[in-house]
This record gives structure tokens, sequence and C-alpha cells, in this order.
């Protein structure tokens, strides 16, 4: 039986064991306790409430055995991307970027819909147990006030620090404000908000889910997920798609495993850690009836070592039965092992998920806009169809923004709303196809940034707030 929603989840491998994912939960439950006594009984009624849905899920689907026949509508995610000039240069700039956004949907959707190439390594007593969440995702193509959007915005931040401190609550809050340097979340019942960028204070963070039942009051607007950068997209093709410590988490299975904390699934082990047993004094396991009990998390790549199976330990054994009939559950997408060890969410990790996105689910609203995954007729961009990718972001914005394209720029010209041509300040950061410029100095209002290509050029609305 599952006994609760998932939290908030920090994930970091120490500088000295870099394949190693480790949990900073008890950091993270202290800090929110520390800004609100009354929390965590907020939260554990939230999870109350999620049992319940995901009980009442289970009963309506042949105990969670097969999943929903018909697919649910696609989900709206946007990216927010925060990083240095140096640190874009090292994702491939603008065009490795785009890479990196577009495999880490590729592999988001093939994992979530039982299509991961790689399931073929899931030993066969274990193959019954290969679940399909059948949620699908698709890049946001709308912004909340209508205008056309690549499914990601970018800022150049400056290169000091290069990145983002803890901040409130141990959740990097000041990456998710334009006011303190980040850019805010869009309309979180709308849309999965993705974070992207450098945890200035612990290198080895991974990523990092604040879920619903994780939120206070005052934190709803941080809602979403934090990736370290580097940890974005599928990069198995080596190059300038760089993952600093090696390859054990290059296969976008980072963002795999913090959407299942977004859609409120625990880690496989349960998160009491220290080799504990569900068993034993007040210790418990994930909630999941069809992961077998599992002392700790994994961690590298795990040999499966017994016939048909995978790893046994410590809970193996109560009171003279078998509880690893099958190993324990070292090859699922909620264990801390590489990206190309993770093959499988169980049936029953799959019917909590999609009981959050079904009729009555906490995250049902998600599913309901299928017009933002389109690009808008109008866009407010104007000129010469070049035929390219061209987004300013943030937009509407505070003051800086960052003007990307899948082409060469000449020349950027601004506009008032009149049509006065205005002088751009200097770029803080450029490259063949972006430019970051800094409008704080400008007055609040609506303004036309053109943009000449070799080939015609782009008009476009800017919106400052």
């Amino acid at each position: 039986m599952r006994k609760g929603g998932i939290f908030g989840l920090l994930l970091l491998w120490g500088l000295g064991a870099f394949g190693q994912r480790k949990c900073g939960i008890v950091d993270e439950r202290n800090a929110l306790i520390a800004q609100d006594a009354s929390w965590i009984q907020k939260f554990e009624n939230q999870r109350s409430l999620l049992q319940s849905i995901a009980d009442n899920y289970l009963a309506q689907h042949a105990e969670g055995k097969e999943q929903r026949a018909t697919s649910i509508p696609t989900i709206p995610v946007i990216f927010h991307i925060m990083v240095t000039n140096a640190q874009l240069a090292r994702m491939g700039g603008i065009d490795g970027l785009k890479m990196r956004v577009d495999s880490q949907m590729v592999v988001l959707n093939r994992d979530y819909n039982r299509q991961n190439a790689d399931s073929v390594m899931i030993p066969s007593l274990w193959k019954p147990l290969y679940g399909n969440p059948g949620i699908r995702f698709g890049l946001a193509h709308t912004s909340p006030i209508g205008w056309n959007s690549p499914g990601y915005e970018l800022k150049i931040i400056p290169d000091v620090p290069g990145g983002f401190y803890a901040g409130t609550g141990g959740i990097y809050s000041d990456a998710k404000y334009d006011s303190t340097g980040g850019l805010n979340a869009w309309d979180i019942s709308r849309y999965v908000n993705v974070w992207c960028y450098n945890f200035a204070d612990a290198s080895g963070y991974l990523g990092l889910t604040y879920s619903k039942s994780f939120t206070i009051a005052t934190t709803r607007d941080q809602e979403g997920i934090s990736l370290y950068y580097p940890a974005l997209g599928c990069q198995d093709t080596g190059g300038t798609l760089f993952f600093p410590y090696g390859h054990s988490f290059r296969l976008g299975r980072t963002l795999t495993h913090e959407m299942g904390h977004y859609f409120e699934i625990w880690h496989t082990w349960g998160d009491d850690g220290f080799d504990d047993c569900p068993w034993s004094g007040s210790h418990r396991d994930d909630g999941i009836a069809d992961t077998p009990p599992q002392g700790n998390s994994s961690a590298g790549l795990p040999a499966y070592t017994i016939p048909d199976g995978t790893l046994n330990d410590v809970c193996q054994d109560s009171m003279m039965v078998n509880m690893q009939s099958i190993g324990y559950a070292c090859l699922d997408f909620m264990d801390y092992t590489d990206d190309s060890s993770m093959h499988l969410f169980t049936p029953m990790q799959a019917a909590v998920m999609a009981s959050m996105v079904s009729p009555g689910g906490e995250s049902y609203s998600l599913t309901q806009h299928p017009e933002l995954l389109q690009y808008p007729a109008n866009t407010g961009i104007a000129g010469v169809n070049v035929g390219l990718d061209f987004s300013i972001s943030p937009n509407p914005s505070t003051g800086l923004i960052c003007v990307t394209s899948s082409q060469k720029m000449q020349k950027l010209v601004l506009y008032s709303a009149i049509g006065q041509e205005i002088s751009l300040p200097p770029g803080t950061g450029q490259g063949e196809n972006y430019y970051s410029i800094d409008l704080s100095g400008l007055d609040k209002g609506i303004y036309f940034l053109r943009c000449n290509f070799a080939t015609g050029s782009i008009t476009s609305k800017v919106l400052l707030q």
C-alpha cells in the first residue's frame, strides 16, 4: 500500500564519488518546517488525499495491472534556462541547447509510454512489472500571454557567481523569480515548469522537485522541477553535448526520475536509508505494493546477479520468508542508479502517476490546454518568413532579454510603440545566433525589436514590466 506523496527532492553525488546519487530531503524538510511550523501536518493531510486518489484509480483499472487504453492529452512543458555565456558554449550554443531540449522530450515520452528501447535489458521475471503511466509531454509553444515560444526561454546570467544558491527553504528560490535574477514560473495550473541552471553552492546536485504536496502557500509559484543544467537532455552523441563528470547521467533520465516525484511517487527504498527494512521499527518502504522492500538506494551499474532477476539486499528475508524473490528494483526509474541502468516504472507506480493527471487528480488541469502546444496565429511577429526558429525571452521582461535564432543575426533595431527608433544598450553577451540585452533603463511598456538576417527580417513585440 502506498503511504504518501513525494516531496521536493535533491539529488547529489559527492565530489569524490561522481557516480553516486544521494538525497538531501532532511535538510529540505527542516527548512520548510522552519518557515511554517504547521507545514508538516498540511503535508501529511495532502499525502492522505493522494492515497485516496491513487486507491480509487487502482480500483477502477484492473488493480493497476493495466493502464488506460486511451491516451491522455499532452501536457505542456516549459524550460527556463539560465546559464552564463561560457556554460551556453559548453552546451553547444543555441543549436546544442535546442538539441538538449528536443532530445529530453523524446526521452520523457518514451519512458512514460513504455517505449524505451533499453527495456530489452529487463530480466524476464521483471517484464510483467513493466508499467505504462500513459503520460505524454509536449513543448509549450504558446506563452501565458498568447505569444509564441520555442518551448524554452533563455537568460544569460553574469559570469559571477555563475549560478544560484539554495535560498529560502533550500529550493533555489532565486532562480524562480525575475526580480532575483531568475525566471518566473509560467502558470503552474497549465504548464510543467522546468528550471535549468548551475547550482552554485553544491556542484554535485542533479535535480530538485517541488511537487504540489510539498508546497506551502507562500511558495506555490515555485512549484516545478530544477535541473543541474548539464543533465538536461540525452547526450549520447558526445561532442559539445558535455557532461562534466562522465557518462553516468547523460541519457536524460534525471528528468524522468524528477517527473516521477512531480507526480507523487517516492524512491523505491522509501527514503529512510541506512539499510533499514519496512518491518524494522518505524521504518517503511515506498508504499508501492509491486516494488519489493529495499534497504537503501542503488548506485552505478548494478549487475543482475540472480537468475532472471536483479540484486538482493538486507531486506531479502523476513522471518524466513523471501521478500525479494525477483530481487529489488534497482532497474527502476526511481532508484539512484546510472541512467543506463534505469528501465521501468512498475504498474502501480504508473497507476499512481496516472491518477494525478486523471479527472479529479491534482495535476488534471495540465492536460486541458492543447492550445498551448501550438504556435498561436497572432504571435506578435511580422516580417519576411525566413524559415527559422526565433525567440525573445523572457517576454514579458523586467529588463534583461535574450534574443535567439537558428540563423546568424546581422542587426537588431529597437522601436518604441509609436515607431521611433531607440538606441540599443550594449549587449551583455552575444554570439552568431543569440544576443543578450539589458533594457531595464527604458520605460515600461510595449516595444518592437526587428532582427535582420541574410534572408529577411522578423519584428517581434517586447513587453517591459
